[in-house]
């Protein structure tokens, strides 16, 4: 077939470089064939653009595609194409079509395998291979029918030189992919919105509803139904899809830690307490979901949820055993099953399967050979030829061969040109009581070293063309009716381990604002030193350094009774760059940072886009100063320390715009009152305890209250005289000035009112006792008191603030033993007095 000039003469260089080299098996060869409408509305909006434009449009995607990601570093950077695929809709009909009678053939062989086992014990399946397989789940015979539905499930699908479809995998367990497609989409309409128009894109929209309609079904008759999203944490490569899912649909994000089974119900962990859950949305495999019966032990199990399945109190989506389905011992004779079970032929089948004594007579070089027991073995017949011929005479049963899938290709934009890539299409399926939904659109991805969308590699968003001129889903969709007026007035659960992260989420944030000050304040002091040399100055600095240096104003607030050392003053660049960037120091920016950026990564489900992009920032700003030298300038500290302070101000600023008080936000709140707590008592201790001459004091009050942002404040307010009596006032004692201590307390009592009452009517909490002894020191503490020294040292300052860190630190130990654990901690048994006992 060759090239319609008459086709293409209208198109930029940069497409028609491309197609000049089409060959038969490439995705846009029907462009100049029979069949081009599918492509034309496209390169009609693209004719009128240049390679810088494309060029352009790459670079905002990637930016768009990584923004607001919280990337973990176990994540790869995907390339996503600005070029959309295009489907015909004779080619998408009949896809569909295909793939509704293979979801269905799968959910009848399931069906068969865990119940009746007609075609294991007609021979149809091989049961010895079967039971080899470790996706086989045994327990699944004694689960309710109903839980060997198959939910939600994709195929990875490619197309054949001959123009055929062929099935490359099945995905029945936990599909992934899901978000990235939703995330490009998303970016696709933005970026590409008039081409989007012009081409009249089937929404997506319509097949996300019913997902999460059919999801809620399952608790229609429920007043309080929880639904959560089961990952296994931030190691998992996928968990920035897995928490884009959780934001999408408004479900609690969870790991295996946050669940536990009581009395056959799987429950919550919360701040309430143990609250029950209905629906498990899990993106777990079957084989390491319950670590009490499986044999394969696994730390992101759940110890008895297979019990609670069988009791019918908790749903778990996908269902259990459904991994079986992508056995080779099925889907080697899955066009065999599909003849006996449906009474019709595979629409879209896999490339022909042989065994081994089949493949004796055939070519090699167009085969490749499989594993039974390894699905992700797999070896060239040309290449591995020697290789192929050793294993297969040592244990010939344990493999067969398979046609070599030859691939499509698809233009990628690569630099400055389209190249051709060979391409593979994700499909999702949706099992519902009505029936078969497929989505309306695919993820298309090429990466030649796995079959992993969401690993490196690339990927591009598929349109599918409406045949009408509307979107029928939304004229036709229904409004939601409210059943309950309870359920709909109802707010999303967070676990004690999420709320636990906004807590120190919280505590981070102050910290690393805190220590930015002290620095700034530091470098400015030893950079005037420099300057002007005078012994007043110089002691000045030199308390500076040492209170760092001995980490008394700096995580871990070290409390000791002791003077400070005095240090050389030509170890302050060392100091600054330590503390900025070393991250042997506990304490450091960069380490405060790393712990921030962690604590984010946990709770990003619950982070507004700007936040996440904010946050994002901050991770490229540590990875910047893992960059830095001891041989930097005190210039470009200062200057980064800018960057990093007006990132984590922005941060600030965009969760007090979004952050409610109920749900477990007012951690946060809580975390920061308790860290800026800590900081204003070790400053104060440490700078403000030595009786000094009146310049020096004046001089060390000036540095401490810059630290805290309050320097301007006690200026305006104590114009005619100012001393240490008054920063101490200002400091501690002032119940309406928002930087000072008691105004901590009293926001740290007031938020402790957010949290669920754990006590008997007419009796005190622990860590309310603690803040109420907090607050009464201050009320009833006068400042004169404070300031006064003996024998040069201000010890009724060091006792009061040594009594309300005591309290503090209560209160955190109570918050941590009561609203962050509810399960105790495993005793070891000691076999010695058992024994005894016995006896």
């Amino acid at each position: 077939m060759y090239i319609n000039e008459n086709n293409i003469s209208n198109l930029p260089e940069w497409l028609t470089s491309y197609l000049n080299k089409l060959h038969g098996n490439d995705e846009l060869f029907n462009h100049c064939g029979e069949n081009p409408e599918h492509w034309d509305s496209l390169f009609n909006r693209l004719s009128n653009l240049t390679a810088d434009d494309i060029s352009a449009r790459a670079t905002e995607i990637s930016q768009l595609l990584q923004n607001g990601n919280i990337k973990n570093e176990a994540n790869q950077k995907c390339h996503f194409d600005p070029l959309p695929l295009m489907f015909s809709e004779a080619d998408w009909t009949l896809l569909v079509k295909g793939i509704k009678q293979r979801t269905t053939l799968l959910n009848k062989i399931q069906e068969d395998i865990y119940g009746e086992q007609k075609l294991l014990i007609d021979g149809h399946i091989s049961a010895k291979r079967l039971y080899q397989d470790k996706n086989y789940l045994r327990d699944g015979f004694s689960l309710p029918k109903d839980e060997l539905k198959l939910f939600f499930t994709a195929l990875d699908l490619y197309r054949a030189p001959n123009g055929q479809f062929k099935v490359l995998s099945d995905h029945c367990q936990c599909p992934l992919g899901l978000g990235l497609l939703m995330k490009s989409r998303i970016i696709a309409r933005r970026v590409m919105a008039e081409e989007f128009a012009e081409c009249n894109v089937q929404q997506i929209k319509g097949f996300l509803k019913i997902f999460q309609k059919t999801i809620n079904e399952y608790t229609q008759y429920v007043d309080d139904p929880r639904i959560v999203i089961l990952t296994q944490g931030i190691d998992d490569p996928n968990y920035n899809e897995h928490a884009f899912l959780s934001t999408y649909f408004g479900y609690t994000l969870v790991q295996s830690a946050d669940l536990t089974v009581r009395n056959g119900e799987v429950c919550l962990k919360s701040l309430q307490g143990l609250g029950k859950i209905n629906v498990i949305l899990r993106w777990l495999p079957d084989r390491c979901i319950d670590s009490l019966e499986q044999t394969e032990y696994s730390l992101h199990g759940i110890p008895g949820l297979l019990q609670a399945v069988r009791e019918g109190s908790v749903k778990v989506l996908n269902p259990f055993g459904s991994g079986v389905l992508t056995s080779p011992a099925l889907q080697c004779h899955l066009s065999e099953l599909s003849e006996i079970v449906l009474n019709e032929k595979l629409i879209i089948d896999e490339p022909a399967y042989y065994d081994v004594g089949q493949a004796t007579t055939l070519d090699w070089r167009l085969l490749e050979l499989a594993s039974y027991q390894d699905k992700t073995f797999k070896l060239d017949g040309s290449i591995d030829a020697e290789k192929i011929r050793q294993l297969i005479a040592k244990d010939p049963e344990q493999y067969y061969f398979q046609d070599k899938p030859l691939f499509s290709t698809a233009p990628f934009w690569d630099g400055n040109q389209l190249i051709a890539k060979p391409v593979v299409f994700r499909c999702y399926v949706l099992t519902t009581e009505k029936g078969i939904e497929v989505l309306p659109s695919a993820l298309c991805f090429s990466n030649e070293e796995s079959n992993d969308p969401t690993a490196s590699g690339w990927i591009k968003d598929t349109w599918i063309s409406n045949a009408e001129h509307f979107d029928a889903d939304y004229l036709t969709s229904s409004i939601p009716v409210r059943k309950r007026m309870d359920v709909t007035l109802l707010e999303g659960v967070i676990s004690s381990r999420t709320a636990e992260h906004l807590f120190w989420l919280g505590r981070y944030l102050d910290r690393c604002e805190s220590t930015i000050r002290i620095l700034r304040i530091f470098i400015d002091k030893s950079t005037e030193l420099a300057v002007y040399p005078d012994p007043r100055r110089q002691n000045i600095v030199s308390r500076l350094l040492s209170a760092i240096k001995s980490k008394r104003i700096i995580y871990p607030y070290v409390e000791l009774q002791d003077e400070l050392e005095t240090f050389n003053i030509d170890d302050a660049k060392l100091m600054a760059f330590q503390l900025l960037a070393d991250e042997q120091c506990a304490g450091s920016i960069i380490n405060t940072l790393k712990y921030l950026f962690n604590a984010a990564l946990q709770i990003q489900e619950l982070l507004s886009p700007d936040s996440r992009r904010i946050m994002d920032n901050i991770n490229e700003q540590v990875e910047v100063l893992k960059t830095m030298t001891l041989n930097i300038s005190t210039r470009t500290m200062q200057t980064r320390l800018d960057d990093i302070i007006s990132a984590i101000m922005a941060f600030n600023g965009s969760l007090a715009d979004c952050m409610p008080n109920s749900n477990g936000w007012f951690l946060l709140d809580m975390g920061r009152r308790i860290e800026r707590s800590y900081q204003i008592l070790s400053i104060s201790s440490t700078l403000l305890v030595e009786k000094l001459d009146e310049s020096e004091e004046l001089g060390l009050l000036e540095a401490a209250l810059s630290c805290q942002v309050s320097l301007v404040t006690h200026k305006r307010r104590y114009r005619m005289y100012q001393s240490i009596s008054t920063g101490i006032e200002l400091l501690l004692l002032d119940a309406e000035y928002p930087r000072s201590l008691l105004f901590q307390l009293e926001k740290i009592n007031q938020l402790c009112r957010h949290l669920p009452t754990k006590r008997r009517p007419g009796v005190i909490a622990a860590h309310e006792k603690a803040i109420l002894l907090s607050k009464t020191s201050c009320y009833v503490t006068e400042k004169d008191y404070l300031q006064e020294s003996v024998d040069g040292r201000r010890k009724q300052l060091i006792e009061f603030n040594h009594n309300i860190r005591a309290n503090l630190e209560t209160f955190c130990d109570v918050l941590l033993l009561q609203y962050f654990t509810h399960t105790k901690t495993a005793t070891k048994l000691n076999w010695t007095n058992i024994e005894q006992a016995q006896s």
